[in-house]
């Protein structure tokens, strides 16, 4: 991102200092246009202007391109969750109340037991709930699906679970004995 932000600012220097040039290069060829015997430096100038307005063009589309990337950039991260904030679920929501749940039991739950847990009842909550939560672990969001029937866990505890069996295991070392 920082890389993209200082392509984009060193782009607009380049794009002033071509721009620059070129006036400079007009300048100096309307000068010369009233001198006869300068036309051979007419020319030369003529083409100079030419040449830095294809490098002008050149740096304008690479200096679009560069704001391009770091706008991308800006959009990716709003996509991460900011500091201090865990969810992506509405507070007031169901799924938000069943997000605390799993986490406060620090385990996957079945589904009768999420419904127990959140005070909700009947066939129809049950199978929007079970709906929603499929639709977030599918899309890899919040939830996970879990390999037993209707349950449901969150992505955080499978994170802890690679961390932990990524982790380096302390083995006791017996010291030799003489």
């Amino acid at each position: 991102m920082e890389a993209a932000k200082l392509e984009v600012q060193r782009l607009e220097l380049e794009l002033r200092s071509c721009n620059s040039r070129i006036k400079a290069f007009e300048e100096a060829s309307a000068a010369t246009s009233q001198d006869k015997g300068a036309l051979q430096v007419f020319r030369k100038l003529e083409s100079k202007i030419k040449s830095e307005r294809q490098s002008f063009t050149e740096i304008e589309q690479n200096l679009h391109d560069a704001k391009g990337r770091v706008s991308a950039f800006d959009e990716a991260i709003k996509m991460f969750p900011k500091d201090g904030e865990e969810s992506e679920l509405r507070a007031t929501s169901k799924m938000f109340k069943i997000q605390t749940l799993l986490k406060n039991t620090g385990k996957p739950l079945s589904l009768t037991d999420i419904l127990k847990g959140i005070g909700e009842e009947g066939d129809d909550a049950r199978n929007s709930i079970r709906g929603s939560l499929a639709g977030y672990a599918r899309d890899g969001r919040v939830f996970t699906k879990e390999e037993a029937p209707d349950t449901f866990g969150l992505i955080a505890f499978k994170r802890l679970d690679d961390e932990q069996r990524s982790a380096p295991t302390r083995k006791e070392v017996n010291p030799p004995t003489d």
